[in-house]
């Protein structure tokens, strides 16, 4: 099993990272073991946002080794060519490191911004993905045709940010790379497993669960039955955590520190699956 981490988008005094703070966070991400820098997208929340690929550019630029993710763009809030186009180009500056998640969207708030219909969001969804993938793949669609150099013909993986129920969950295991799951809203551990089973039983590969939250200084207790799937506690019961997912199969997590914990907090983070957790 793999461990991903994020990049807080401002220090714990509220001000926001530059681009040398980005660099270094990203750095000591990787130095600490971690196999991926995945990001999220929101905007409209009430709180500054940023642009979740230009961040990860950043990161990629500091980087090497790692994976660089989205977990999860919403993909309605953009021109299918100028989604492509953004995604071939992250995938070049990484060196082909780039996997894109992408999903739907969920917040009514972020589609209200950008002045499109949030209940014809998974209409929107359904008809941008094959376009996306066949500019990626360097393909005509309209007047576009971005042509990607040869080694980046194909575009980035795509992963499909999907709730554990409904019709997305098996296209993601069908059609397309893998399975993005969230760690927020009702995924409790049993229902992460009854949509893993779907996945799984219609051919997929890939499954990830993103935005855990993650505090080794929070009291040490077990994880209620219906409390959304966290790592808010002490560091036995967070490794005991990971164990539970590694055995029920799940290929990644992404975990989401807050801009108050310190890079200094990453290594004792990734030793927790180091030590515990057997490699899936």
């Amino acid at each position: 099993m793999r461990l991903g981490m994020n990049i807080p988008r401002e220090h714990a005094d509220g001000r926001p990272y530059s681009a040398a703070d980005v660099m270094a966070r990203a750095r000591a991400i990787e130095a600490a073991g971690f196999d991926g820098i995945w990001m999220g997208e929101s905007m409209n929340r009430g709180r500054p946002s940023v642009d979740t690929l230009a961040v990860l550019a950043v990161a990629a630029a500091a980087t090497s080794r790692v994976e660089i993710g989205t977990a999860v763009l919403q993909v309605p809030l953009r021109p299918p060519a100028e989604l492509a186009l953004r995604l071939l180009t992250l995938h070049a500056l990484s060196g082909g490191r780039f996997v894109a998640g992408l999903g739907a969207g969920s917040t009514k708030l972020d589609f209200d911004a950008c002045g499109i219909d949030y209940e014809n969001r998974f209409k929107l969804f359904a008809a941008a993905l094959p376009q996306v993938r066949r500019l990626c793949n360097g393909e005509q669609v309209g007047a576009a045709n971005f042509r990607p150099w040869p080694p980046l013909a194909g575009g980035p993986p795509l992963l499909i940010g999907a709730w554990v129920s409904g019709i997305w969950v098996k296209r993601a295991a069908q059609d397309y790379d893998g399975w993005i799951s969230s760690g927020r809203a009702n995924n409790q551990f049993r229902t992460l497993a009854e949509g893993l089973k779907v996945y799984r039983d219609h051919g997929g590969k890939r499954a990830l669960i993103a935005t855990v939250g993650i505090d080794l200084t929070a009291p040490n207790k077990s994880l209620a039955d219906d409390e959304p799937f966290n790592l808010r506690c002490g560091p036995q019961e967070a490794a005991a955590r990971l164990q539970q997912l590694a055995e029920l199969g799940i290929d990644d997590v992404l975990l989401v520190m807050g801009p108050q914990q310190s890079a200094e907090a990453l290594p004792a983070i990734r030793a927790l699956l180091k030590q515990h957790a057997p490699a899936h």
